[in-house]
């Protein structure tokens, strides 16, 4: 391949990446404009509109069952035309809009109003994670999604006393996802980036890959959000969290140029 059909094929994946990278953003606005239009009859109703509400507390506790219910099918769609050598995008793509929209059914049902609230934050968050993914390298991505677990587990952990059963959970699960990431990072480091799936080798992360960076986010984020559980939702703590993130973002644009 001569340097001309190089410059070509690197205009084809830029132009693929800025694609994805666009519908991202558009499905992120989407969906947040719908949040704040479910808002005013959802929460903040009149007395008109009570019939409406209650109508749709019934109708999110069917689509909290039903969404995840498609998400698994259109995953189970997606994986077998993966394997079966087939164009897996169109089922990809319908399977990650399905897992958001089954995610914000059900925060919304068991959170309510606070639910919602909730996603006001959450939907721009994923969108800038998608970002990073698309536009930044792996790791720093990996340490982003770290970081904003960490974040939520600021937010959650401390409704021990009024949800013990949900911050509870949401400790111990992060407990284990920060456990296995580091297991996963150890044999990568050993293995040069790469981690065996499905019977072979697959490439995650660079040679060049910090991972002294990463194994120091988990052990930030473990620290954090302890200290939540025992002290609560201190702003100090999330501050901890977006300076690191800082420090990365600093990091990591520097290595690109």
């Amino acid at each position: 391949m001569n340097k001309k059909e190089q410059q070509i094929q690197r205009a084809k994946q830029e132009d693929a990446i800025l694609t994805k990278v666009l519908w991202w953003i558009v499905g992120a606005v989407v969906l947040e404009a719908l949040l704040l239009l479910l808002n005013q009859v959802y929460s903040h109703y009149t007395p008109e509109q009570i019939p409406l509400a209650l109508a749709l507390r019934h109708v999110f506790t069917g689509l909290a069952i039903a969404l995840p219910i498609c998400f698994v099918l259109l995953l189970i769609w997606a994986v077998k035309a993966r394997k079966s050598g087939k164009h897996a995008g169109l089922s990809a793509a319908l399977a990650i809009i399905a897992l958001a929209l089954a995610a914000c059914a059900v925060i919304i049902r068991v959170f309510d109003e606070s639910g919602i609230r909730l996603l006001y934050v959450a939907v721009p968050a994923v969108a800038v994670l998608a970002l990073i993914y698309y536009l930044y390298q792996r790791e720093f991505f990996f340490a982003a999604v770290l970081s904003a677990l960490g974040i939520l587990g600021v937010k959650v952990v401390p409704y021990r006393v009024s949800f013990p059963e949900i911050a509870y959970t949401y400790a111990i699960v992060l407990g284990v996802i920060l456990v296995g990431t580091v297991v996963v990072f150890c044999i990568m480091q050993t293995a040069g980036g790469k981690l065996k799936l499905g019977g072979s080798w697959v490439e995650i992360l660079p040679k060049s890959a910090n991972y002294v960076l990463l194994y120091v986010t988990c052990a930030v984020v473990a620290v954090v959000v302890i200290a939540a559980l025992v002290l609560g939702a201190l702003t100090l703590l999330y501050g901890v969290l977006v300076a690191w993130l800082l420090i990365l973002a600093v990091y990591y644009t520097v290595r690109l140029m």
